[in-house]
């Protein structure tokens, strides 16, 4: 009773309380208790569909500085943007509350007296005019669509109850302007203000304001654009319910502000690019790391040569561009116009997989050089060279010899780089290339074989740039960002800085398409080190390069796979490239710096690039300490020659003669073979001194194949590659080298235990002779039929 009394302001002083006010009074609280009792029981019984409020967003996806790249549909095919009442101008909510619920924040969701005000409006016009719903039904019936009914509107109530209960009016108010209808697939006010204003909600005015808060109410009936003297009237009447909120100038100032015409489209900037990105980065909005500025120059340079490689039968043209040191893409151009249907416009170029052609050879030699195979000055050779059939060819078919790796390198020779692979392992390069992130590469290292390293597997030219980046970066491998992220996590080392360092330096040396042969005195071009490629059948060309801050790579072919004629990397993606370095790069950019480098110098024999044993002409070389695998120099000989006869002595007979010294080239048997059949100069060993032929401590050297006794028969059908005559002998341990001579003619020097194949000479009878370093030698004669 203590309680009734201070409820209704009822004291002891005013005597006691009358029975029926009493009564009165508990029946009251006594209902109210019910129906909150009640409400509890049906809240748990039917909740509130709460995944209704929260409706598939439209996905936005925006470069690194916030500009719009390109907006995808929501899953249910609206455009819906979510917002935050922070992200939402002031004006916008105070007169979407004046207008549609002024009282708001004082009522629990359902204003009994607005009801009855619509319930009198509504009788007097005889007709719906007014339904007195707050704002949290209007988000009740958003979230469950149903037929204007009384059942219906009970219903909305309830769940407008539900809604206050179990959110706060700023969510409630969340829920409305994500949820409100505003003609056609648009949904929410972050939406609307895009399509209709062409800017975010935070910017509305007060005549865009008064429109979006009425436009839901009859989105068809009010729309701007289709029935402008509609949207004009509506606008009229909800500034006019501002007048205790806003100076009436400002109202006039809403008043005259002009409607839309025309729905604005949204961007399309980067089309390829925000597609691949909504699988890399989750939300609505996507802030990427792309920069729009980068984007359009890289569009520019891809239209600016799109017209003359099709002219030369090649429709597509595909370009990546990162930051070498984050890892983040700056450009990504897909194909030349993404609306081009004719071509195929719409398919990324940049992630599909093709042959990469020679653009893996910088790999294999960074990775030879860590595992001390080779080094910048080392012999390589380009000769004719058979693995069970697999003979590869150089781009031009000729063949060099001996070259360096530098060279070898930059003048992209495909023998040398199979010869190098068979050193360093097919199973230990395909690892690598895996750890690099080549995806594409994903069958056993038998399905590839040594070709692996001339374009005999598939990458994509993303996946292929990033790799570039990793020599960019001194060796330590990052995977590709589509967003910047504020900790990176600590890359795996894939080569030492020393390696990506001489790498850099000789893929820096070939030739430039911008400026052949004089880049370096030019100061206005950036200083790259790059690489191109031609595919196999001729149906791709590539051109990777990097510099101070960019890796860029560049993919020209046609998206059906057709082959084309005359397609090279160099002429056709190699342009293209430096066109994207000088429109992104800085023109004074150098190449990137490893710091700090463990590098030693040492003085090699110039002709075989190996550790001197006696006297020669000499170079110095660049290697890694500690890895670089040297060998003694065994192309300069000392010899010796009997002054009376000019034979060869050796040192058990020299002894009471005269007799001089001389350094004579000794090549590599299979060196001096291709020097031979090439008409280049080999020089003769001379033949030993009788005196010295036969001493009674030597065993005998015996030739045991070609067999004399058998004839080889040559099959016309069958290249002459695999009908080579095997050559061996049985030697004495002291032997040491092992000279053939072919009617006559040195041609080729083996050690001991060294196989030696001979290409079939012309039919008839031929006679081979072999001598060993201690002067010894045999003969016999075969025949060729």
């Amino acid at each position: 009773m203590r309680l009734i009394r201070r409820a209704f302001g009822i004291g002891s002083r005013s005597g006691p309380i009358p029975k029926a006010l009493h009564r009165l009074a508990l029946a009251g609280i006594s209902t109210l208790l019910c129906a909150w009792l009640i409400f509890l029981a049906l809240n748990t019984i039917f909740p509130f569909p709460e995944a209704a409020l929260h409706r598939p967003p439209a996905r936005l996806v925006q470069d690194r500085d916030g500009n719009t790249l390109r907006a995808f549909l929501a899953l249910d095919g609206q455009w819906r943007f979510p917002v935050t009442l922070e992200e939402v101008s002031p004006i916008m909510v105070q007169t979407l509350l004046r207008s549609e619920d002024q009282w708001f924040h004082f009522h629990p969701g359902v204003n009994p007296l607005a009801i009855l005000r619509a319930v009198k409006d509504n009788l007097l016009t005889g007709r719906v005019v007014s339904g007195g719903s707050t704002i949290a039904m209007q988000v009740a019936r958003l979230a469950e669509p149903r037929p204007r009914t009384l059942r219906s509107k009970l219903i909305e109530a309830f769940r407008a109850l539900q809604l206050r209960w179990n959110h706060t009016s700023e969510e409630v108010l969340e829920f409305w302007l994500n949820m409100a209808p505003f003609g056609g697939n648009i949904v929410g006010v972050g939406a609307a203000s895009r399509f209709y204003f062409d800017k975010t909600p935070d910017r509305l005015s007060q005549g865009e304001a008064a429109l979006l808060t009425a436009l839901p109410r009859a989105p068809n009936t009010y729309n701007p654009v289709r029935r402008p003297d509609a949207a004009l009237n509506v606008r009229s009447r909800v500034l006019q319910r501002l007048t205790n909120d806003f100076p009436e100038k400002q109202r006039e100032k809403a008043r005259r502000e002009p409607l839309p015409t025309r729905l604005t489209p949204l961007p399309m900037h980067a089309p390829h690019f925000a597609r691949a990105a909504l699988s890399h980065i989750s939300g609505s909005q996507l802030r990427t790391s792309l920069d729009l500025h980068a984007q359009q120059l890289a569009e520019e340079v891809v239209r600016s040569h799109t017209s003359g490689l099709r002219e030369q039968g090649l429709e597509s043209l595909a370009v990546v561009a990162l930051d070498s040191a984050t890892r983040e893409i700056r450009a990504m151009v897909g194909s030349p116009a993404f609306f081009d249907d004719e071509h195929s416009g719409q398919i990324n170029g940049t992630l599909i997989l093709r042959s990469p052609g020679s653009t893996l050879k910088p790999f294999l030699f960074a990775q030879a050089m860590d595992m001390g195979l080779t080094f910048p000055e080392a012999l390589l050779l380009d000769i004719p060279t058979d693995y069970s059939g697999y003979a590869p060819e150089n781009y031009d078919g000729a063949f060099r010899g001996a070259v360096t790796a530098r060279y070898a390198l930059s003048h992209s020779l495909n023998v040398p780089a199979v010869r190098l692979l068979a050193r360093v392992g097919l199973d230990n390069f395909l690892a690598l290339l895996r750890s690099g992130g080549l995806s594409g590469l994903n069958q056993p290292s038998s399905h590839y074989g040594l070709p692996l390293v001339l374009g005999g597997g598939e990458v994509s030219l993303l996946d292929l740039v990033n790799l570039y980046a990793t020599l960019a970066q001194g060796g330590t491998h990052e995977s590709v960002r589509f967003a910047p992220i504020a900790k990176r996590k600590k890359g795996k080392r894939l080569f030492s800085r020393e390696a990506c360092h001489l790498v850099t330096s000789m893929l820096a040396e070939v030739e430039r398409p911008d400026m052949p042969g004089t880049w370096a005195l030019t100061a206005s071009a950036p200083e790259v080190a790059w690489k191109t490629g031609t595919s196999f059948g001729h149906r791709d060309a590539w051109a990777v390069g990097y510099s101070g801050r960019y890796t860029i790579g560049v993919w020209v072919g046609n998206l059906d796979g057709h082959a084309t004629k005359g397609i090279s990397g160099a002429t056709h993606a190699g342009p293209v490239l430096f066109d994207l370095f000088r429109r992104l790069e800085d023109s004074a950019a150098t190449l990137p710096e490893f710091a700090p480098l463990e590098l030693s110098e040492v003085e090699l024999c110039a002709r075989s690039r190996k550790l001197p044993r006696t006297e020669c002409r000499r170079i110095t070389a660049t290697i890694l300490p500690g890895r670089t695998i040297l060998e003694p120099d065994d192309w300069n000989v000392r010899i010796f020659i009997d002054d009376a006869t000019g034979l060869r002595l050796d040192g058990g007979c020299l002894a009471g003669r005269d007799y001089h010294s001389k350094i004579i080239t000794q090549y590599p048997p299979a060196l001096a073979a291709w020097r031979i059949e090439t008409g280049l100069d080999v020089p003769q060993m001379p033949s030993l001194h009788p005196d010295c032929a036969i001493r009674p401590d030597a065993g005998s050297l015996r030739i045991v194949s070609p067999d004399p006794g058998t004839p080889y028969h040559l099959r016309p059908d069958t290249p002459s590659r695999y009908q080579r005559i095997p050559l061996a002998a049985d030697a004495p341990p002291d032997s040491g080298k092992l000279y053939w001579f072919l009617d006559g003619t040195l041609i080729g020097t083996t050690d001991q235990e060294q196989p030696f194949f001979l290409d079939p000479p012309a039919t008839g009878k031929h006679k081979i002779a072999v001598q060993d370093d201690q002067g010894r030698w045999d003969s016999l004669h075969f025949t060729v039929e």
